[in-house]
């Protein structure tokens, strides 16, 4: 079977319509395509309606393509028959299906009214793109896209970065591998000044998929340097570089055809270029692209269909992770909430299948709650907070009484020690706090994903889950309360590690040295009561001076010491106790008693239909994945007519 490029192009054209219908452009999926650009005025609507033969595109002044035109030429002996009369040559639009254009002017005028539907008519552009093919027995097998031209200057109310708008539209198009580059130059402008070019080599920097064209060749200076451009050694590109003979403005105006404008083109590059006329001109141009073209393709072919593969696994994925249509709804319910407690039990245990890789969370923030928030404040916290030297010494005497104590009063140390106690309460309890806050964004964060498909199901479940949850927090509340009020009210100073540490102090306060590592605070405490001046008020309101006898300097130092002392193993206990605590009273009951929970509440026939109710999300996101799978299946059954081609 002989390869042709009506063939191929067919195929390509096919691919284009079929993304085009579901909303994906020709340039994300990397279809290959000639890709005309240049700036305004540069006569690139000239070349194109010479390639056609006829004038089809709309003219003014300033930017009038505001929108890509995808432009595709087939080459056809058949004859369109409108009005009882047969035509040669006729246009179609994709956005006006069946409908046929025989007048030219009427192409002119809706591409006009289509751009204005779409981009407005304040001369801003628009990246939708306008689907336009024209049949006909004398036009090549092409398909090009006309991009909007670039330029500088915003006028006519354009926004002020439209240069900018402008270029990022055009290299969407041209960085696209795929794409062949039609760079269009006017030949009276000096090429290194070329906008087109500079643009190009931004998405080819060497050229090895641009072919340049001059334009307004009999307009350049005669010379060394134009026959240097047009021989391709001032700018040498890969695809080669092609000159061509416009019509200008005023012959436009005066009536001359495309056809009398070519048969001038011809004679101008024979006699004016005799060496180069047979690779100059609008037929060279044609024929060149066409071949480019063909070759492109068949190069492309093994990508793309590799490319439409994969993009159909991915849907058919989206669309399986997205579910099928539930018919029993009923056990589809207990399915969804037996497996939402199955994955936030797994979140909370640390072995779930979704697990984070930004941040911690689930079981292991809890685990950093108890043992870096938790932990790290508790080590922070100093024993002697809110207490003074003056505040000791009082404590002691007024636990004396009248006569003086021959020990270290243990009234006093047991008043101050279930004070300092008592100021790790907010401590504990924020604990509390945190560990809810964890938990309740575990279930919102788990039922958000479990729950994608169902907005209604997701907001009912995380309802119920952090009621349960926060019917949960008072009793946690109140039982860490009980365990601070469980060691202010018995102090135990028979606490076997307690009385190790109390000899050991004694026996190095008697010694005079210095304490080791298991009191370690003991020295900052000495030098706080070295100040032997202390002043207190009497009842009378007058200051007398006091200083701190041996007796009282070693009472003071050792209350201090017994309460650092005595913390060690509050810290310990709690540290132990209050992760328990919220471990018992609120993970364990969560994760035991929310299927029951859930099941209770929203396994109810009445509230089927709602609860399974697919969110408008999910719905637009499945018609997006089908109507894809639909385009990518018809584009895989489109290559597959190539398959036994050879070399295809």
């Amino acid at each position: 079977m002989v390869v042709t490029l009506a063939s191929l192009l067919e195929t390509m054209n096919k691919l284009q319509d079929v993304f085009t219908t579901v909303g994906v452009s020709s340039d994300s999926m990397n279809l290959p395509q000639i890709v005309v650009l240049g700036s305004q005025s540069s006569g690139k609507s000239s070349v194109l309606e010479n390639i056609v033969g006829r004038d089809f595109l709309p003219r003014g002044m300033g930017i009038v393509t505001r929108r890509p035109l995808i432009l595709q030429l087939i080459n056809t002996d058949e004859q369109c028959s409108a009005n009882g009369v047969e035509h040669m040559i006729w246009a179609e639009f994709l956005h006006r299906k069946g409908e046929i254009f025989t007048d030219f002017e009427l192409v002119k005028q809706e591409i006009s009214i289509d751009t204005e539907r779409v981009a407005g008519n304040t001369k801003g552009i628009s990246a939708v793109p306008i689907h336009l093919k024209i049949f006909s027995n004398s036009t090549p097998n092409l398909t090009l896209v006309d991009l909007p031209g670039l330029t500088k200057v915003p006028v006519g109310g354009q926004p002020e970065d439209i240069e900018t708008q402008i270029e990022q539209l055009i290299l969407s198009y041209v960085e696209n591998e795929n794409a062949i580059i039609l760079a269009i130059t006017p030949g009276n402008q000096d090429i290194a000044t070329s906008d087109a070019i500079k643009v190009a080599r931004k998405a080819d920097p060497f050229g090895e998929r641009t072919i340049a064209v001059i334009t307004k060749v009999d307009l350049m200076e005669r010379g060394v340097e134009a026959m240097n451009l047009l021989k391709g050694i001032t700018l040498p590109v890969k695809l080669g570089l092609v000159g061509i003979v416009n019509r200008s403005q005023l012959d436009i105006e005066a009536g001359k055809t495309i056809k009398q404008a070519l048969e001038e083109e011809e004679k101008f590059f024979s006699k004016s270029h005799p060496n180069l006329a047979i690779k100059m001109g609008t037929s060279y141009l044609s024929e060149r692209l066409s071949i480019i073209l063909m070759g492109h393709v068949k190069k492309c072919l093994p990508g793309l269909r590799s490319r439409v593969s994969h993009m159909r696994g991915v849907q058919e994925a989206v669309i399986n992770d997205l579910g099928k249509t539930i018919s029993k709804k009923g056990p589809a319910i207990l399915e969804l909430i037996n497996t939402f407690c199955e994955e936030f039990r797994c979140v909370i245990n640390g072995n779930s299948t979704n697990i984070q890789t930004t941040e911690i969370s689930g079981g292991a923030k809890l685990f950093y709650i108890f043992q870096d928030t938790f932990g790290k404040a508790l080590e922070e916290f100093d024993p002697m907070t809110g207490l003074n030297l003056s505040d000791v010494r009082h404590a002691v005497r007024n636990s004396m009484g009248t006569r003086p104590s021959l020990f270290v009063p243990e009234i006093a140390f047991e008043m101050l020690v279930k004070r300092q106690i008592g100021l790790l309460r907010d401590l504990c309890l924020r604990v509390v706090d945190l560990s809810y806050d964890e938990l309740a964004n575990t279930i919102s964060v788990t039922c958000t994903r479990h729950f994608e498909r169902f907005d209604n199901l997701k907001s009912a479940a995380m309802t119920s889950g952090i009621n349960l949850l926060s019917e949960r927090l008072p009793p946690t509340r109140h039982m860490v309360e009980n365990l601070l009020n469980i060691e202010q009210g018995y102090i135990n100073t028979n606490h076997p590690d307690f009385m190790y540490r109390y000899r050991a102090m004694s026996e190095r306060l008697k010694t005079n040295s210095e304490p080791s590592q298991d009191a370690a605070s003991v020295s900052s405490m000495i030098s706080r009561i070295s100040i032997c001046d202390q002043r207190e008020r009497t009842d009378s309101g007058k200051e007398i001076d006091h200083k701190l006898t041996k007796r009282e300097r070693e009472e003071v130092q050792m209350i201090e010491l017994l309460i650092v002392q005595y913390f060690t193993i509050i810290r310990k206990q709690l540290q132990d106790t209050i992760p328990k605590t919220i471990m018992f009273f609120m993970v364990a009951y969560l994760t035991k008693s929310l299927s029951s929970t859930l099941i209770s509440e929203l396994y109810c026939e009445e509230k089927f239909d709602e609860l399974l109710q697919e969110s408008q999300a999910v719905t637009k996101k499945r018609e997006r994945a089908t109507k894809m799978l639909t385009a990518l299946n018809e584009a895989q059954r489109v290559l597959s007519n190539l398959r036994d081609i050879p070399g295809l």
